[in-house]
């Protein structure tokens, strides 16, 4: 996907952006993506989860060790993260989930919407304990792209019962971080359209959730060629995504806790051509420390991000887990600055 705006070539990041990069990257000559396995919510809807068997167990574990990935909003498993994550499992040894969220892709449930945004995170409870039960007590990373980081940060932050299992840290690709974070890039054109008054009115009488509330600007030869894919989010569904405190959650994501008592690690990345955010605001949302990773990817728009940063991202879950081993006292994963 070549950002329709680029800044090497002297135009504005105002155009929406587009799937040529990483379409090429996932189209032809790419195996095609695994078939999903379904796991019961605890509503009784049925969740698809992709997997990819790490092919090697991970070089520095005796336990295994995987990754769950969201996707981004409207989109699916199989919308450009299958490259990542078959790179990943069999570059690393991590074996990588990708759930679709309810309403969306293979997963059930009425398109774009959800019982409560407690719900979707509840969601995520049950795709860990699956992945929990199937590899038998794995390292769990949880991470997402663009709306799908949202997610991560409203459920590591918002979530009224803790994880299942111990999150050894955060993998935030991109991450959509909520319309109070300050991040939009000025001039961008918009990629969703928000009806406010609907949610007002569901945060006065309660009676607005499942109201389709958020347009997202998909092509709409994209819509028509994907059936997974959805054009809109209800209250309810953008409620669960959405991060009202960003700056603050961010912080409590990563603060110590009994099961972390040295905090739990956050892994961002944000392309220095992203079309909808100031990439330096975003990794601004990161405290600098050892065991973060706060980087901005040149040459890289919102999708296109997602064709090479496996390899970021596997590269700093190993390091992270050697020094856990190690008990080492180097400085950093990645680089923390602009590179």
């Amino acid at each position: 996907m070549s950002a329709t705006s680029d800044s090497n070539s002297g135009k504005s990041h105002n155009q929406p952006f587009s799937f040529s990069e990483l379409s090429a990257a996932t189209g032809e000559g790419q195996a095609k993506p695994n078939q999903p396995v379904k796991v019961m919510a605890t509503d009784g809807v049925e969740l698809a989860v992709t997997i990819y068997k790490a092919t090697n167990s991970h070089p520095t574990e005796k336990a295994p060790v995987s990754l769950v990935f969201y996707h981004g909003g409207g989109a699916h498993s199989g919308a450009g993260y299958q490259r990542l994550a078959r790179n990943i499992s069999e570059q690393f040894g991590i074996t990588v989930y990708l759930p679709d969220l309810r309403g969306h892709g293979a997963s059930g449930g009425p398109r774009g919407d959800a019982p409560s945004k407690e719900q979707v995170w509840k969601d995520i409870d049950t795709v860990l304990e699956f992945a929990v039960a199937e590899q038998g007590s794995p390292r769990i990373f949880l991470g997402g792209h663009s709306s799908g980081g949202g997610l991560v940060v409203n459920y590591a932050s918002c979530s009224e019962s803790p994880p299942p299992t111990t999150i050894e840290g955060y993998v935030l690709v991109a991450p959509e971080l909520g319309y109070k974070s300050g991040t939009a890039r000025p001039g961008r054109t918009e990629f969703a359209k928000v009806n406010i008054a609907a949610f007002v009115a569901n945060g006065i009488f309660g009676i607005m959730g499942h109201s389709k509330a958020v347009k997202l600007k998909y092509p709409p030869e994209i819509l028509e060629a994907d059936e997974g894919m959805v054009g809109f989010n209800t209250v309810n569904m953008s409620s669960a995504i959405t991060p009202e405190t960003p700056r603050e959650q961010v912080k409590a994501m990563g603060e110590a806790s009994e099961a972390k008592p040295q905090g739990t690690p956050i892994g961002l990345w944000v392309g220095a051509d992203d079309e909808l955010f100031v990439a330096e605001t975003v990794i601004g949302f990161v405290p600098e420390n050892d065991c973060n990773a706060r980087v901005v990817v040149p040459g890289k728009n919102h999708l296109g991000i997602l064709v090479d940063i496996h390899a970021d991202i596997g590269q700093w879950i190993t390091n992270f887990l050697n020094l856990t081993i190690s008990e080492s006292n180097s400085s950093s994963y990645l680089p923390r600055t602009l590179y």
